[in-house]
């Protein structure tokens, strides 16, 4: 007898379906990451969002390797890739090299044997600042003098090493777009060593071989205390909040510090950036025919005028005005930088007191340097967003102010979208009053 043959069971209408791929619009400018995982990139820079979700470095760069897992990144070192062109490579092993000439440290009285010994980590963080962050802390011209002669000063000045440490550290949280969380203990670790030595050093007389490595680290300091913004939500960023306004204090401090250390001697890293300026001369700014803004009235008095010498709003609105029609980049930058040379003591105190125009006008620098260095970019994005909702929230009758608003806050929106600040969006998404309203 034959057996009868069981006849399989008809599919079911889920498993005749033929699986299909969801169509998506093709992204022609995404990183090879998302293109070698065939996932559409968001083309933010410098991470694209799918990257950092991944945990992978972003590489729009050619050098970065496919699929690097951002923990290698910052724990495995290259040798083929340490400080290229720096005056450390030679044939011993870097990190030997490097641990030797920090114990020929000129302060080195103070400080136990051995006390800063590198590992790898540590020597990764210093190729990262020599191929990156460094580039980042001036102009493009001074920057490449900067490339080539920091990292020698820091090996016989130990403040200035644990300082490289702490500033790469939190470039480190830019690029993984975390830029307002707690600083890691890396960083908290470096800096207070770097600020307890630097602050001894400035209360002895300076010798003249110590000038550059202070000189550097004023400017350091700056950086790190400007880009230093810890917030999980936009409640929790001045004006919105009570905070601390030392990073205004920026200019203040490094004119103090140069003021101490004196002038640059024949030879140092300040007289070759004075040198390079000097022969090359600074391009000229064109400034085009200005445009009549909403912070003419603040600063239209003559300048000679007693009312001028009274307005506490003049100076810095004036500064202000002369760079609203100028775009910030590297041609222009230092000229931005000088705008926090012009808040002086009776501006400080308006903004302590949240006057709207005062902070409107710092609302306004920011708009124009949001998309300037990363340790610019952060705080401008999410205070300047802060500022316009504090503004929109308690002076919502005040016509002219909120007409202002619009321009700030579709510019902060953009640069974000663009990918700067290294923000997440959950930080920095503000509420506007009518959606209070309705909360």
């Amino acid at each position: 007898m034959t057996a009868k043959t069981k006849a399989a069971p008809a599919p079911t209408k889920e498993e005749s379906t033929v699986r299909k791929r969801k169509a998506h619009k093709k992204s022609r400018l995404g990183c090879r990451n998302c293109k070698l995982r065939r996932v559409k990139c968001s083309e933010a820079r410098p991470y694209c969002t799918q990257c950092l979700e991944f945990g992978v470095l972003c590489n729009y760069d050619s050098r970065i390797p496919d699929l690097q897992p951002l923990a290698a990144a910052s724990n495995v070192v290259r040798l083929d890739t340490v400080i290229d062109k720096s005056p450390l490579l030679t044939t011993e092993p870097v990190l030997d090299m490097v641990n030797n000439a920090m114990q020929k440290d000129n302060f080195s009285s103070k400080w136990k044997p051995g006390l800063l010994r590198f590992d790898n980590a540590d020597l990764a963080r210093l190729d990262r600042f020599q191929k990156r962050t460094v580039l980042t802390i001036g102009v493009r011209r001074v920057a490449r003098i900067f490339q080539s002669r920091v990292i020698q000063i820091a090996c016989t000045h130990q403040f200035l090493m644990h300082l490289i440490q702490a500033v790469t550290a939190s470039h480190d949280r830019y690029v993984c777009g975390v830029a307002t969380s707690r600083p890691s203990r890396t960083e908290t670790y470096h800096l207070s060593q770097a600020l307890a030595t630097f602050q001894t050093i400035l209360s002895r007389p300076i010798h003249p071989e110590d000038r550059d490595a202070l000189m550097l680290a004023a400017s350091l300091f700056g950086v790190i205390s400007f880009f230093n913004l810890e917030a999980t939500s936009i409640e929790e960023v001045w004006p919105l909040a009570d905070s601390d306004m030392s990073w205004l204090t920026l200019s203040d401090g490094k004119r103090a510090v140069w003021r101490v250390v004196g002038r640059p001697t024949p030879g140092s890293l300040w007289q070759e950036v004075a040198s390079l300026y000097e022969k090359d001369g600074l391009k000229p700014v064109v400034t085009p025919d200005h445009t009549p803004s909403v912070f003419d009235h603040l600063c239209s008095d003559d300048s000679s005028s007693p009312s001028a010498a009274a307005n506490p709003y003049y100076k810095t609105a004036r500064a202000l005005v002369a760079l609203l029609d100028l775009e910030c980049d590297d041609s222009t930058w230092v000229q931005f930088l000088e705008f926090l040379c012009f808040v002086d003591p009776p501006f400080k105190m308006l903004l302590e007191s949240r006057d709207p125009w005062a902070l409107l006008i710092l609302c306004y620098w920011y708009m124009k340097v949001c998309k300037g260095s990363w340790w610019v970019s952060s705080r401008g994005i999410l205070q300047g967003q802060a500022i316009c909702l504090y503004l929109e929230r308690h002076h919502s009758k005040d016509h002219h102010i909120q007409m202002a608003l619009s321009r700030p806050r579709l510019e902060f929106e953009a640069a974000q979208m663009d990918g700067w600040g290294g923000i997440s969006s959950a930080v920095s998404s503000p509420q506007s009053v009518d959606s209070l309203q309705w909360t």
